[in-house]
């Protein structure tokens, strides 16, 4: 009888311990990324030439959503009172966009004449992202859903800046304008806070998550002092794989 009695409390430590659980969890979607800040811009200028990619944007930190591409893979550990403690990493192909209202050159290439020309269309500063998130949370549950909410910092290896755009402008009726280039900024790990939520059915679930960046994109700008922050918006599908 009294081995019994004993039984009893290490049953009751033990039972906190075995409700836990560690969930393996793949998560894709698409991902929206703008600029904000002071000297994020939703329109801006080309600054032209004739010669093959020479052509760029002068302020292509755009403030408009672009869509791009998020994908990524989550360790999530559940504890006995539903609190969670997740790690995720993550990589994200993005861009944000600026419209384009005018185009400042000297056409053709060899005229001493620099005009001014209105233009039409966007450019698009493409990045890719390589993230990890820590999250703390909780997860909540109504009926046959559950609803993971989770919050906490993110770091963000960003590379291969290049910027892409198209339009047109007026001259002589009507001419192209294109840009296809490595942009200037350079490689850089950006840290960011994030809010993340996941509804879940069963093993299927939809992810929202949202990124707000703190570090300045052109903060090693020489001679200047404009200020742009990553704003990253994600919708997509989660997985339990198990």
């Amino acid at each position: 009888m009294k081995k019994y009695l004993l039984l009893w409390p290490l049953l009751a430590l033990a039972a906190p311990v075995a409700a836990q659980h560690t969930e393996i969890q793949a998560r894709a979607g698409v991902g929206l990324s703008r600029f904000g800040g002071p000297d994020a811009q939703s329109t801006s200028f080309i600054n032209y030439t004739d010669f093959p990619g020479a052509s760029y944007t002068n302020s292509p930190y755009g403030s408009r959503w672009g869509v791009g591409v998020a994908l990524g893979g989550r360790a999530e550990r559940v504890s006995a009172r539903n609190g969670l403690l997740a790690f995720d990493l993550g990589y994200e192909w993005l861009q944000s966009r600026t419209n384009i209202t005018a185009l400042s050159g000297a056409i053709p290439i060899y005229s001493s004449y620099v005009g001014s020309y209105s233009a039409d269309g966007s450019t698009a500063l493409q990045t890719h992202n390589l993230t990890g998130f820590l999250g703390f949370g909780h997860r909540f549950g109504a009926g046959k859903l559950n609803v993971d909410v989770l919050a906490g910092p993110e770091v963000a290896y960003v590379f291969n800046f290049r910027e892409k755009g198209s339009g047109s402008f007026d001259y002589n009726g009507s001419a192209t304008w294109s840009t296809d280039v490595d942009h200037r900024a350079f490689n850089r790990f950006d840290a960011r806070l994030r809010a993340d939520a996941t509804v879940w059915y069963q093993r299927l679930g939809f992810n929202a998550s949202y990124s707000h960046g703190l570090l300045n994109y052109q903060g090693g700008l020489v001679g200047g002092s404009r200020q742009v922050y990553a704003r990253v918006l994600r919708l997509g599908l989660a997985y339990r794989l198990r």
